[in-house]
């Protein structure tokens, strides 16, 4: 009997040196907050194929963009008026945050301040590029012709709807001037359409000035 209860007792005193060793879960990090002044400038770079105008009364300027690639500096102010009245704008892309004119701050910065950095770093990630990268025009097009096919169907299906959507028009854009032609890929996209949105696109003409 006293062997036994010895032996119980050994039990106990490794299931209490068991119960030590346990780690506690890792406490998930804080988002970083970031303030940033109103009156910062920032570059921002048109990402529409064809024009981009874009008007507020509570604005101080017109942003009047050409064709794509085209830049303008606006205040933060203007960025958080356009984000507050037309969500779509910024957040589909249709303009990109590519420069801080201030030493202080980042562009990641600017981002974490507007509520734009997980959109950000979704399109980053199209061409792996990691968080805190700067953006390009150029990113969308090597996504479309550089990626492979697996892994351009998986992420297709799990983006943002918009940033789908700015991938399906330049797509169609790239198509119309030639430079992509990938049927597999072609047939992934028409899949969040219309299947004949390639077929369609034949049968229309692209501004000879348009490019991507």
């Amino acid at each position: 009997m006293e062997n036994k209860r010895n032996y119980n007792n050994r039990n106990k005193g490794s299931n209490n040196n068991q119960r030590a060793v346990r780690t506690e879960k890792p406490q998930p990090q804080r988002k970083r907050r970031v303030t940033v002044d109103r009156d910062v400038e920032v570059v921002v770079v048109s990402n529409t194929i064809g024009r981009f105008y874009y008007s507020n009364p509570r604005m101080s300027m017109v942003i009047d963009l050409h064709k794509i690639g085209d830049e303008e500096y606006i205040t933060v102010g203007d960025l958080r008026t356009i984000l507050n009245s037309s969500r779509k704008v910024l957040e589909g892309f249709q303009i990109l945050i590519t420069e801080v004119m201030h030493e202080d701050y980042t562009v990641e910065d600017v981002l974490i301040f507007l509520g734009l950095d997980k959109r950000y770093n979704e399109y980053l990630s199209l061409t792996k590029k990691l968080s805190g990268s700067n953006p390009e025009i150029g990113d969308i097009k090597d996504f479309l012709i550089k990626a492979p096919v697996q892994s351009f169907e998986r992420i297709m299906k799990n983006m943002d709807e918009k940033l789908r959507g700015k991938i399906i028009e330049s797509a169609v854009t790239l198509f119309k001037l030639k430079e992509f032609a990938d049927y597999n890929k072609m047939q992934i996209i028409e899949s969040f359409v219309s299947e004949d949105l390639f077929e369609d696109a034949k049968d229309t003409e692209v501004d000879k000035d348009i490019y991507i």
